[in-house]
């Protein structure tokens, strides 16, 4: 007498009736995904002109407002207006 093996049966059952998803379809691989790559010289260098082009300046007027503003570096020593009495300020 042979033993009958009911998981391949129920196995076997259970895909004809519910179907079963194909593992690549997933996108999954089987593999971790690759590291993140470490940024090179030039784009670090890059980044850093790109923060020192901008300059944050704190704005006081005579009138008692204060503000901060974001100008680039060719701006810096710029004249600009106050937003609340119209002023030219320093």
């Amino acid at each position: 007498m042979t033993s009958i093996d009911w998981r391949r049966i129920r196995d076997r059952d259970r895909i004809a009736r519910q179907g079963v998803d194909s593992v690549a379809d997933t996108g999954l691989r089987g593999s971790l995904p690759a590291p993140k790559r470490r940024p090179g010289k030039a784009a670090l260098r890059a980044d850093l002109a790109a923060a020192q082009a901008k300059i944050t300046r704190t704005i006081k007027c005579d009138c008692g407002h204060e503000g901060t503003a974001i100008v680039p570096a060719s701006k810096a020593r710029a004249r600009l207006r106050c937003s609340r009495c119209g002023e030219v300020t320093t």
